[in-house]
C-alpha cells in the first residue's frame, strides 16, 4: 500500500468514526455541533486531497496527526450500535459523550487552526517566510506553532542571552535527549538580554540553560558515536569514520567564521584559537555574534527528522555578511525539514528565493490572524514586501531614494508613502501593478514629469491613477514665484532678488535653448522607443512591426520646429512659469546661490519649507488636485 492510499484510508477510517458516534451521540441525547465541525473538517481534507498529497511528507504526518488526535477523542470507544441500546443505557452513553466533547473541542481547536494556516502556507511545498511588522504576532505565532506541532516541530527563539557552559563530563546520551526534548516543549517567546532582565519569569532559567541543553546533547551524541568506533576497530570491523552533529556543527561554523577556528580535541569542552596563534580560549568568551551563530546551528542539526524548524526573527544579532550565507548553509543540510522563517527584515525575506512568502496582516488576541499570500506581479519582491503593510497611500515617483524629490513629496505629502523608483516607466507598471493586488491596505498613484509626454497619453494614465507635475522636474518647485518671495523674507532678502532670478532663469532659457530642444527630443524618442515595445519582439516579423511603428512615430524635424517655437516664446514674453515647466537644467540652483549669496539653496530651502507650513501652497498648486485633495 502506498503512502498515499494509507492517508486515505485514514481520511476515510476517521470520517466513518465520526459519523458512527454521531449517530450514536444523537440516539442517546448528546448531541453537538462538534461533530458537525469534525464531519466538515474530513470532507475538507478529502477535498484537499491533491494539495494535500503533492505536499512534503512533513506536512502528511502532521496530517494524520491531528486525525488521529480527532479520533482519539471518541476513547474509550462504546461498541454498540443504535439499535442495541437499552433505554437505561442512555445516561451512562450521555455522560461518556460529554467527556468525549472536551476531547473533541480541543482536537478540533487544533486540526482546524493547522489547516487553515497551512493552507495559506501553501502546504508546506516550500519553506516559508512569514513578514511582519512589530506587533503583528510573529512571537505568537511561533509559540503557538510549537503547541500545535508538538512531536515534529522545533521553535527557534531569538536570544541574546547565551551561556556557554564549561563541561566537566559527558552526560548519558537517554538524558541529554530527554533534556532536549523538554527544552523544546516550553515556551520560550520571551527574549532576555542580560540576566538582570526585568520580564524574568519560571521560563526564564529554562532558557537560560538551553544552550547548554544544546551543546551537551551534541557532545553526548559525538562521544557515544566515538567509542562505538573505536569498539568496532578493536573487534576488528572495517568501518568508517563517523561524523557526529558535533562535527558538522564545528564545521560550519568554521567555514562562516574568519580568523578563528572551533574545535573540540578532548570530545568534552569547545575552544576557540585564532588562524594566527596556538593559543586557545573557551567558548564562553566568543562574541555575541560567534555565539549566536553556533546557537543557531546546533538547534537546526538537532531538530527533529522531517520536522518544522520554526525560526523568530532570525535576523536578529547576526551580521549582514553571515545572515544568508548561514541560513542557506542550513537549509541545505536539512533539507529533511520545512523552515518557517518569522521576520520584519524584508533584505533577509528577500533573500530566501526558493520560499513561498506570506505576510501577517494582523493580530487579535489570543489566536486569530490576519494571513495574506503575497502574489507574484509586476512589482519587485522586495519593493512589495516594504509597501503591503502601509496604512497610507503610495505615491510612486522618478526618483532614486534619498535625492531631493523624495524629500520635497515626504513634506509636502505626509499623508502618503512616497515610493520612488528610477523611470516613468516604472511609475506607470507599478502603480497600476500594485492597484491590482487583492487585499491591499492601501491605494497607490504614480506622479510623473510631463514634458515629453502626449496630452492624450497623460490623460488617459489619470484613469490608472498616474498624474504629471506641472513643472518640468521637481527641482523647479522650489522657484516658484511665491515660494522664492517668502524664502527671501527669510534670508532678509532685498525685494529685487526675485525679480533677478526670474530673469536670470529666462536668460538660462534662451542660452540653452537649442540643448533644451535636443533634450526634449532625445526624452520623447526614448519615450516612444520603450512604449514602442521593439526590444520584445518574439519573432522577426514582431520586430519588424514594432520597429515600423516606432520609427512611424518620429518626426525629429517637427519636433524640434515646434518646440524651438514654443521656447522662443515663452523667452520673447518672459513667461516666467511657463519656463518652469519646460526647462529642464540642474545648474538652477547656481543662480540661487548667487542671488542669495549662500551655498547651498536647496538644503536651506527643504529646512525652511519643513518647519513652514503656510510655504507648502506655493508649491502644492503644481501637484495635482488628485493628491493634494484632503
Amino acid at each position: 500500500m502506498s503512502y498515499d492510499d494509507a492517508l486515505t484510508k485514514v481520511f476515510d477510517a476517521s470520517h466513518t468514526k465520526v459519523l458512527e458516534n454521531k449517530e450514536l451521540a444523537l440516539y442517546c441525547n448528546a448531541d453537538s455541533p462538534l461533530f458537525e465541525q469534525a464531519e466538515q473538517y474530513f470532507a475538507r481534507l478529502k477535498s484537499l486531497k491533491t494539495e494535500i498529497f503533492s505536499s512534503k511528507i512533513n506536512y502528511r504526518n502532521q496530517v494524520v496527526d491531528d486525525s488521529l488526535r480527532i479520533i482519539d477523542a471518541f476513547k474509550p470507544e462504546l461498541s454498540i450500535s443504535t439499535k442495541d441500546v437499552k433505554e437505561e443505557q442512555k445516561p451512562f452513553i450521555k455522560d461518556h459523550y460529554f467527556d468525549v466533547l472536551n476531547k473533541l473541542n480541543n482536537a478540533l481547536k487544533i486540526a482546524n487552526f493547522n489547516l487553515e494556516l497551512f493552507s495559506k502556507f501553501n502546504f508546506f511545498h516550500n519553506n516559508i517566510v512569514a513578514i511582519g511588522a512589530n506587533g503583528s504576532g510573529k512571537s505568537t505565532l511561533s509559540a503557538k506553532l510549537k503547541e500545535y506541532l508538538p512531536k515534529s516541530a522545533m521553535t527557534i527563539s531569538a536570544q541574546k542571552l547565551l551561556i556557554i557552559p564549561v563541561f566537566k563530563n559527558v552526560t548519558n546520551p537517554i538524558d541529554t535527549t530527554k533534556d532536549l526534548q523538554e527544552s523544546q516543549s516550553h515556551e520560550k517567546s520571551t527574549r532576555f538580554k542580560s540576566v538582570s532582565d526585568s520580564n524574568y519569569s519560571p521560563e526564564t532559567d529554562v532558557i537560560k540553560n538551553e544552550f547548554k541543553v544544546l551543546l551537551n546533547n551534541l557532545l553526548s551524541e559525538n562521544n557515544t558515536l566515538n567509542n562505538k568506533y573505536v569498539q568496532s576497530v578493536r573487534n576488528g570491523e572495517n568501518c568508517s569514520v563517523p561524523e557526529s552533529k558535533l562535527i558538522k556543527a564545528i564545521e560550519i561554523w568554521n567555514s562562516l567564521i574568519e580568523h578563528r577556528v572551533l574545535e573540540c580535541s578532548d570530545g568534552i569542552n569547545i575552544n576557540l584559537k585564532a588562524l594566527t596563534s596556538e593559543d586557545s580560549y573557551p567558548a564562553y568568551q566568543m562574541s555575541d555574534g560567534e555565539k549566536v551563530v553556533l546557537y543557531y546551528i546546533a538547534h537546526v542539526l538537532q531538530a527533529p527528522q522531517d520536522g518544522f524548524i520554526i525560526v523568530d526573527e532570525p535576523e536578529i544579532y547576526l551580521h549582514k555578511t553571515l545572515l544568508s550565507k548561514l541560513w542557506d548553509i542550513l537549509e541545505t543540510e536539512r533539507e529533511d525539514c520545512i523552515f518557517v522563517y518569522l521576520t520584519h527584515d524584508l533584505e533577509f525575506a528577500t533573500s530566501r528565493n526558493t520560499a513561498k512568502k506570506v505576510w501577517i496582516k494582523s493580530f487579535n488576541h489570543p489566536d486569530k490572524w490576519e494571513i495574506e499570500n503575497i502574489p507574484s506581479n509586476e512589482l519587485p519582491e522586495a519593493l512589495l514586501l516594504k509597501l503591503l503593510g502601509s496604512r497610507k497611500r503610495i505615491l510612486f515617483c522618478e526618483s532614486e531614494s534619498g535625492k531631493i524629490d523624495e524629500k520635497i513629496y515626504n513634506i509636502l505629502l505626509p499623508n502618503f508613502t512616497i515610493t520612488p523608483v528610477k523611470t516613468c516607466f516604472d511609475v506607470i507598471n507599478y502603480t497600476k501593478a500594485f492597484n491590482e493586488l487583492p487585499n491591499k491596505t492601501a491605494e497607490s498613484f504614480g506622479l510623473i514629469d510631463s514634458d515629453h509626454h502626449d496630452p492624450d497619453r497623460l490623460l488617459s494614465l489619470q484613469a490608472q491613477n498616474v498624474f504629471s507635475l506641472n513643472v518640468s522636474e521637481v527641482e523647479n518647485l522650489l522657484f516658484d514665484e511665491g515660494f522664492l518671495r517668502d524664502f527671501s523674507r527669510q534670508m532678509m532678502c532685498n525685494g529685487d532678488v526675485v525679480s533677478t532670478i526670474k530673469r536670470a532663469v529666462i536668460e538660462k532659457l534662451s542660452n540653452t535653448k537649442e540643448l533644451q530642444v535636443a533634450n526634449y527630443i532625445s526624452a520623447k524618442i526614448n519615450y516612444y522607443f520603450k512604449s514602442s515595445h521593439v526590444s520584445k519582439g518574439n519573432t522577426r516579423d514582431e520586430v519588424k512591426n514594432h520597429y515600423s511603428h516606432f520609427t512611424d512615430n518620429i518626426n525629429i524635424d517637427k519636433w524640434h520646429d515646434t518646440r524651438e517655437i514654443e521656447l522662443q516664446d515663452i523667452i520673447d514674453s518672459q513667461d516666467y512659469d511657463r519656463a518652469l515647466f519646460v526647462i529642464n537644467d540642474k545648474g538652477l540652483k547656481t543662480i540661487a546661490n548667487r542671488n542669495f549669496n549662500i551655498g547651498n539653496f536647496q538644503e536651506k530651502a527643504l529646512n525652511y519649507l519643513q518647519f513652514n507650513r503656510d510655504s507648502h501652497q506655493h508649491l502644492l498648486k503644481h501637484l495635482p488636485s488628485e493628491l493634494t485633495a484632503g
